[in-house]
C-alpha cells in the first residue's frame, strides 16, 4: 500500500499539493521541538530568548526557512497554536506525538486550501492587469500587478511582468527589486536579467549594466540580438514573449 500511495502517478495532484504542504510543516517540526527545549532551559537567558522566539511563532511573524529570516504583514500562523501550546506543557521527552501530527495535519490542510484561494484570487489580478497592460493602462495594470503578489509571493513571472510595467511608467528605480526576487525564485530567468539591465542603463548605473550583460551574454547568447534592440529602445518598446 505504501508503494503505491508513494507511487506519484496514481495519485491526484490535490493529495501530491497537500503533502507538499504536511512536508513542508514537517521541515519546522525540529525547529520547534528545539524551541520547547530551550523554553525549559536551566539557563535563564536561553529561556527568555526560546519564549520570545514562540511567541513571534505564534503570531506568524517568523517564517524560518533554508536559514532565510523572512517577515509577513499578514498573521498566517506557522505552527497551529494548539499544537505548540501542547508542546509547552510536556517535557520535550515526552511530547504526543500522535496528537502532535495530528494537529500539524489539520494546519497543513487548511493551508493547502488558503493557498489554493490565494492562487485563484491572484489569477484573477494577473488576468487583470494583463488586459490593461495590452490597453496601455498601465498604472490600472501596476496596481493589479500589486494584488496579485500580495496573494502568491512565489510566482517570479509576476515579478518580472510588474518590473516592465514599471519600466513602461518611467519607474526605473522599482524595477531592481522585483528583477532580484525574481531570480531568488528562478535563477535563469532571462527576462528579469534583462528587465534589470535596463533599469541600469535608464539611471546610468553603468557598472551593473555591464555586469548584467556579460551575465546576460554568457547564459542567453542565442538572445544577443533581442537583448541589444531591447535595451537600445526607448521606454514604452514591448518585448516579445520569451521564456523565462
Amino acid at each position: 500500500m505504501n508503494n503505491i500511495l508513494a507511487n506519484h502517478a496514481l495519485r491526484d495532484k490535490k493529495s501530491i499539493e497537500r503533502d507538499e504542504e504536511f512536508n513542508n510543516f514537517m521541515k519546522r517540526v525540529g525547529e520547534v521541538s528545539n524551541i520547547v527545549k530551550d523554553m525549559s532551559s536551566r539557563d535563564k537567558g536561553k529561556a527568555e530568548a526560546a519564549r520570545a522566539l514562540a511567541d513571534q511563532y505564534l503570531d506568524g511573524k517568523v517564517i524560518l526557512d533554508d536559514d532565510v529570516k523572512l517577515t509577513v504583514k499578514q498573521n498566517r500562523t506557522v505552527i497551529n497554536e494548539k499544537a505548540f501550546k501542547n508542546l509547552g506543557k510536556k517535557d520535550a521527552t515526552e511530547v504526543d506525538k500522535e496528537a502532535w501530527m495530528a494537529e500539524v495535519s489539520k494546519d497543513a490542510e487548511q493551508r493547502f486550501e488558503d493557498r489554493k484561494v490565494r492562487r485563484e484570487r491572484a489569477d484573477t489580478f494577473n488576468t487583470q492587469a494583463i488586459k490593461a497592460y495590452r490597453r496601455g493602462e498601465y498604472d490600472k495594470a501596476l496596481s493589479c500587478y500589486n494584488k496579485a503578489i500580495d496573494q502568491v509571493r512565489d510566482n517570479p513571472m509576476l515579478y518580472c511582468d510588474r518590473a516592465l510595467t514599471n519600466i513602461k511608467l518611467g519607474k526605473f528605480d522599482k524595477v531592481a527589486g522585483d528583477c532580484d526576487l525574481a531570480l531568488r525564485l528562478n535563477e535563469k530567468s532571462y527576462k528579469a536579467r534583462l528587465y534589470l539591465a535596463k533599469a541600469n542603463k535608464e539611471l546610468e548605473e553603468l557598472d551593473k549594466l555591464e555586469l548584467c550583460r556579460k551575465e546576460i551574454d554568457e547564459m542567453f547568447p542565442q538572445h544577443k540580438e533581442l537583448t541589444q534592440f531591447f535595451l537600445d529602445k526607448k521606454v514604452g518598446y514591448e518585448t516579445e514573449d520569451e521564456d523565462e
